[in-house]
């Protein structure tokens, strides 16, 4: 079994790489690495190398690079704009988001996305690991950012300024002007296409004048088929078209 395991850009530069405590430890006493087994290793910003376990020991596990390469990142720079939700469908997002090629995952708080108190704050704090854990699982050289929790949000204001000017905005909404991808997409040069970003609404959708204020400031509303999806159905139907169409 292949192993892929993230280290800090600094660390991985080295010829010797000595994992983090925790990565040791699953390493040695869960997943039983010896010395001799190969591993990968990444930094998330682009570089893979080849290595050999050297030395495993209960805290320490040592890695001897054999092979880098830099990986060029995706074609098209993909952001999620993801409003929050459940713990449990928040996390499948951040997992799959990282599967599919995101390069931005910003997490929002919506008028209709509720939480109990504490719960979105504790969300956003574990968001990083869930995507370093996704990013090992898949074998991608890239982990997407993530990004800072947006509260009450103020889209023509503050937000839209915030993310920058992408080539293409989409909001997934019940938009009486909203349209199947592929409608959208036989309309637009994708070749001159290199940011994106889909925004995806709570459990409750966006508000009508969030949606109204999304159009205004430039996103194309779409649709997802004649099914009301859950939240997390249609973010990863959301990025896997933009995957199968941009990447």
């Amino acid at each position: 079994m292949r192993i892929n395991s993230f280290v800090l850009p600094e660390a991985l530069k080295a010829d010797r790489v000595v994992l983090s405590p925790e990565e040791s430890h699953h390493l040695a006493r869960v997943l039983r690495v010896e010395a001799g087994q190969e591993m990968t290793l990444f930094d998330g910003e682009g570089t893979r190398a080849e290595g050999v376990v050297d030395s495993v020991t209960k805290k320490e596990v040592t890695v001897r690079i054999t092979v880098r390469e830099t990986v060029p990142p995706p074609a098209v720079e993909i952001t999620l704009v993801q409003a929050v939700c459940k713990p449990d469908r928040f996390e499948m997002i951040l997992q799959k988001s990282t599967e599919l090629g995101v390069r931005h995952i910003q997490p929002v708080v919506t008028q209709n996305a509720s939480l109990p108190a504490g719960k979105i704050e504790k969300l956003a704090a574990r968001g990083e690991a869930i995507i370093r854990n996704a990013a090992q699982q898949c074998g991608t050289a890239w982990l997407p950012m993530f990004h800072s929790l947006e509260n009450q949000l103020r889209w023509g204001t503050e937000f839209f300024p915030k993310i920058g000017k992408q080539d293409v905005i989409f909001i997934g909404s019940l938009h009486p002007n909203a349209r199947p991808f592929r409608e959208v997409f036989q309309t637009l040069e994708k070749s001159k296409i290199k940011t994106a970003a889909l925004l995806i609404g709570p459990e409750g959708d966006f508000t009508k004048e969030e949606v109204d204020a999304a159009v205004a400031a430039g996103a194309i509303p779409v649709t997802f088929g004649n099914q009301i999806l859950r939240t997390e159905t249609a973010a990863i139907f959301g990025l896997s078209v933009l995957a199968y169409e941009l990447l």
